[in-house]
């Protein structure tokens, strides 16, 4: 059997399904998986993890100075929006420019494109500055026990981040540095495809090709493979050193060349052709099958 991959097991099933309705043999096998995680990182309070990682800490320091801003009079519901709007007014009127031109009456589709248009790079630019300012928002929170609605006292003039990082930018490994190994228990279902009927990829569906090209094209490979040394020599008979060097296939047109070589399986390949009823192998010798 070709070995065409492991999959999960939903894509398992639509890959057999395309295979299966274009005449290919299926055959697949389930397992119990663990994929691994592992996450180095360290915490502790901002001026140690400064000096330990040179760490550019401004943009953290930008990030609390907009925290203690508005925390005092923030809620859970309002945070967000007060927090990035401190940090990124601009963006922000933008996007109320935006949301009054669509509420607006007198409001065109025009005006709301033009001003779409004249915000586009604010957005680009705040957008990944957004996202990291949030991240580090709801990190500060959860490591230093601050609740959204309560004082923060002083827990924010040189609170506890936890960062993550490459162990491999250390010389000498902190003692700081701690990491977690998450496991992840899975199925993983491995499929295979009857070498003989490969050539029958020819009548698999446009959607597989375009949904998985790279398989597609080994079974592809494997079937004209299999389609040369099926078809029976003029000499009707062949040692297997001779049918060893015919497992090899080259196809040329006038941009690409294509080399399929097979030498080392040879003994597989004709196993296959024999399974099959194409060949009879005696010893060192070959026949293909209705001829004398």
């Amino acid at each position: 059997m070709f070995y065409l991959g492991e999959y999960d097991e939903d894509t398992a099933k639509e890959i057999k399904r395309h295979l299966d309705k274009a005449g290919l043999k299926v055959e697949s096998k389930s397992c119990l998986v663990i994929d691994e995680e592992t996450t180095y990182y360290i915490k502790d309070k901002m001026s140690a993890i400064s000096e330990l990682t040179e760490e550019d800490t401004s943009r953290f320091k930008q990030y609390l100075g907009a925290m203690k801003s508005v925390l005092p009079q923030a809620t859970p519901d309002n945070f967000g929006d007060l927090y990035l709007k401190e940090l990124l007014p601009d963006l922000f009127d933008k996007r109320d420019e935006v949301v009054d031109l669509l509420t607006s009456s007198e409001s065109t589709t025009e005006k709301v494109k033009e001003s779409l248009e004249s915000g586009s790079k604010e957005w680009d630019e705040g957008h990944p500055k957004m996202q990291d300012a949030k991240s580090f928002a709801t990190m500060i929170l959860e490591n230093n026990e601050i609740k959204i609605g309560e004082p923060a006292e002083d827990k924010l003039e040189d609170p506890v981040l936890l960062l993550l990082v490459s162990p491999e930018k250390f010389d000498t490994r902190p003692k700081q540095l701690k990491y977690d190994i998450d496991f992840y228990l899975d199925k993983s279902v491995t499929v295979y495809v009857d070498e003989f009927t490969a050539p029958l990829t020819d009548d698999i569906d446009e959607d597989f090709w375009d949904k998985y090209p790279s398989e597609a094209q080994r079974l592809k490979i494997l079937g004209l493979l299999i389609e040369k040394l099926a078809i029976t020599p003029s000499s009707r008979k062949m040692d297997f050193a001779e049918f060893a060097e015919e497992c090899v296939l080259n196809i040329e047109d006038e941009d690409s060349t294509v080399n399929i070589d097979g030498f080392d399986v040879a003994d597989d390949l004709a196993r296959v052709l024999e399974k099959s009823g194409v060949i009879k192998r005696k010893g060192d010798k070959i026949k293909w099958k209705g001829k004398d």
